[in-house]
């Protein structure tokens, strides 16, 4: 039991973990001037593109120029901003032209990347209720709440880890291949894996334990039922078997009396028409008379 709540325990502190690393890279810009400032996707050099700043830092809810390390001309908040320079700075021929012709690729990977990360989110709090009550409980049903929360929330954290991956790294590529420094936001992304890699840990885990559970409880309730009626039947069993050897060994111990009828004629008396009278001795099982004191 001490073991099963101490793993619980540790499962429970590691989906908090991974809800507090997608809870940081999901808020990562919406305030420019405390620590989450430092959690970007991409910075790059974006000098020739119209009004944009020699160095650009796109965040999940705007882009912000950046100079020694300071931001500053942010655009404003909204979220999931999109990954577009044709977007974010208008036209211009100094923008590469992958940007211009998939602008689309960019547009929506960057925007649906952030709504499926919010809905990992919701799902990864879903399933703190569950996994908390598995710590004093082992209710089968919710062990499996737990699981289909865990694979919901590993499913859309990784989906959006995967789509934020794929927009930032070649969009980074891009720039590299037109001889303008780019470079990934570390942390947005040691964070986003993390979590993805904590969840799919946890969702494996909690299957495990909700399979194991699930059997044992199985088992055990088809060897409650086949105990009682085993039981129920051998009781019965052996009182019948008691009861007819009981009988036979009482019917061997038995003395069997034998009774033979005589009749005992007397002489006819003409005056009263006397029927005989009958009377009766009694013998043993041999046959013979039974003296009576």
């Amino acid at each position: 039991m001490r073991f099963k709540q101490s793993v619980n325990i540790i499962l429970f502190t590691l989906l908090l973990g991974a809800g507090l690393l997608s809870f940081f890279v999901i808020l990562a810009g919406a305030r420019t001037s405390t620590v989450l400032k430092k959690f970007y996707w991409l910075e790059a050099d974006t000098s020739g593109f119209n009004s944009a700043p020699s160095t650009t830092r796109w965040f999940a809810y705007n882009w912000c120029g950046v100079e020694d390390g300071n931001l500053q001309g942010c655009s404003s908040n909204k979220p999931a901003s999109p990954f577009s320079p044709r977007d974010n700075f208008g036209a211009s021929d100094s923008i590469p032209s992958s940007f211009v012709k998939h602008r689309d690729t960019y547009y929506y990977l960057s925007r649906v990347a952030w709504a499926m990360l919010l809905v990992g989110l919701v799902y990864i709090v879903a399933a703190l209720i569950p996994v908390a009550i598995t710590i004093f409980s082992t209710s089968v049903i919710n062990s499996w709440l737990a699981v289909m929360a865990l694979w919901l929330a590993a499913f859309f954290v990784t989906l959006a880890a995967c789509l934020y991956t794929a927009c930032y790294v070649k969009a980074r590529g891009v720039f590299t291949s037109n001889n303008r420094n780019a470079k990934l936001g570390v942390k947005n992304f040691a964070f986003i894996w993390t979590s993805v890699a904590i969840l799919m840990a946890c969702a494996i885990w909690s299957s495990v334990v909700a399979v194991f559970f699930t059997t044992k409880r199985i088992s055990r309730s088809k060897g409650q039922e086949s105990g009682v009626s085993s039981d129920t039947y051998g009781g019965d069993k052996t009182t019948l078997e008691t009861r007819e050897r009981g009988t036979r060994e009482n019917a061997g111990n038995q003395n069997y009396r034998f009774w033979r009828m005589r009749v005992k004629r007397r002489p006819r008396d003409d005056a009263f028409d006397m029927q005989p009278q009958v009377t009766a001795s009694e013998y043993d099982s041999e046959g013979f008379p039974v003296t009576r004191s």
